[in-house]
């Protein structure tokens, strides 16, 4: 395998130079990108949950941190001293797997916002209500809650909630749940009110979630003025079919059935959804929903392990033009996602590999550093961080460096967010995992970059 510094070589001037800041926010300004990944100086743990957590991710403005576990609950972090502020209490049967904040409007990425005190999500129902927050998980239910601000604290409220049983089959003959292992608030296609300068309600976005071989849109009807609660009903279903593609299932799905994996929507109304048959179908939703364009991307049979093609997650860039898939082998394949005259173009720029340890899943991609987004950040099961050149070509074999390399914590979910404050940036990174928690239970670690 090619060294870290072997592999600096190969990056572009750029990456490296963003890839070097990045390091050196985690390991102090003598850091190398040559050296192997110790225990970061800037690391801080908070404490709170008892078992794996499987999702993270920050608020609109950044002060705030929601985590999701194994341990059935959701909880809120103060970021700034990592405290925990409130427990969600869900199904105590079931594992919490997905969180998602409503975003402050529909131009910003939760990932660079402005620290605005007064964010208002539902002013036209309770003009002291600050936040919305989605949860889901292995039951099969669709959580929505609300934090009122009442003399300067939060107070969190479930306002809604949808379960996704028997949704497609009524007749099912199982009792097994729907997992949803996707969960992201999207505007509403071809919403005029969703720009740089409105304020935006619920009313103005959709939640997609994914469970079992479906992607789902749901609408949030506003409530009453006076009232709190809210109805979320369908808006849109997309149900997956088998394509043959048989040498994908590998050996822990032997019948090639059809999971969607993980499900995301681009900034240019795109959705990229990972199956278990190792394609991602790529569509636009035209301005009528009905209209569904799909494009399928295959994975090489080459770039295929032992433990089969299923596509474990994926990213879309800030453009909406390039896309990450991340593969249960533990690679990653990049592409170039084009539209031409109305019809959708993919092409394969790079294959990375090497970088995390083989044949252990990944868990997670995402485009990361300046306007041009010229990092990738993957993680995975074996408990590291890796930085990339996202403009990578060809086949790559090592990262330019690994940020976190612990092999006792397996690294289910990152997320990170740029505030700007009054007296400046300020900027965070967060990963969450863990197995086994113990008397002290399972911490989740924030990182000041």
């Amino acid at each position: 395998m090619a060294t870290n510094n072997e592999q600096s070589n190969l990056a572009s001037p750029t990456a490296l130079n963003e890839a070097n800041i990045l390091y050196k926010s985690f390991y102090g300004p003598d850091a190398s990108l040559a050296t192997d990944a110790s225990t970061p100086t800037n690391e801080r743990a908070a404490y709170g949950h008892r078992e794996t957590i499987f999702g993270i991710a920050f608020s609109p403005d950044g002060k705030y941190l929601a985590s999701a576990s194994q341990d059935s609950t959701v909880r809120i972090w103060e970021v700034k001293t990592y405290r925990l502020l409130e427990t969600l209490d869900c199904d105590r049967d079931y594992e919490c797997l997905r969180v998602a904040w409503l975003p402050n409007d529909g131009s910003k990425s939760s990932h660079d916002v402005s620290n605005d005190d007064d964010i208002v999500t539902n002013k036209s129902t309770n003009d002291k209500e600050k936040y919305m927050l989605a949860a889901a998980g292995a039951d099969g239910i669709l959580r929505l809650y609300a934090a009122s601000l009442q003399n300067d604290k939060l107070h969190w409220k479930l306002v809604a909630s949808k379960d996704h049983y028997g949704l497609l089959n009524e007749t099912a003959a199982t009792e097994d749940r729907p997992q949803i292992y996707s969960l992201q608030f999207v505007p509403r296609p071809f919403q005029p009110s969703v720009n740089n300068n409105a304020e935006t309600t619920c009313s103005d976005w959709l939640i997609m979630t994914s469970a079992d071989d479906a992607i789902f849109f749901w609408s949030i009807k506003q409530p009453d003025m006076n009232e709190s609660q809210r109805e979320i009903t369908s808006y849109s279903i997309i149900q997956f079919a088998q394509l043959g593609h048989n040498q994908f299932g590998g050996p822990r799905n032997p019948n090639n059935e059809i999971y969607v994996f993980d499900a995301v929507v681009s900034s240019n109304g795109f959705i990229a959804a990972a199956l278990s048959d190792g394609t991602c179908r790529v569509m636009a939703i035209a301005q009528s929903a009905a209209e569904v364009k799909q494009c399928v991307l295959t994975v090489p049979e080459q770039f295929v392990g032992e433990r089969g093609g299923h596509l474990t997650a994926i990213s879309w860039d800030a453009s909406g033009e390039r896309l990450a898939t991340c593969i249960a082998c533990g690679k990653v394949v990049l592409w170039d996602v084009k539209v031409v005259e109305g019809v959708v173009i993919p092409s394969i720029v790079a294959l990375l590999e090497g970088g995390h340890d083989y044949r252990r899943p990944l868990f997670g991609a995402i485009y990361f550093g300046e306007k041009n987004e010229n990092l990738l950040l993957t993680w995975g099961v074996d408990g590291k961080v890796c930085v990339w050149d996202s403009t990578s070509k060809g086949i790559v074999t090592s990262p330019i460096c690994r940020l976190v390399s612990n092999s006792n914590y397996p690294v289910y979910a990152l997320d990170y967010t740029h505030s700007k404050e009054s007296l400046g940036s300020r900027s965070c990174l967060s990963i969450a995992g863990g197995s086994e928690g113990g008397f002290v239970g399972v911490p989740l670690y924030i990182y000041d970059i």
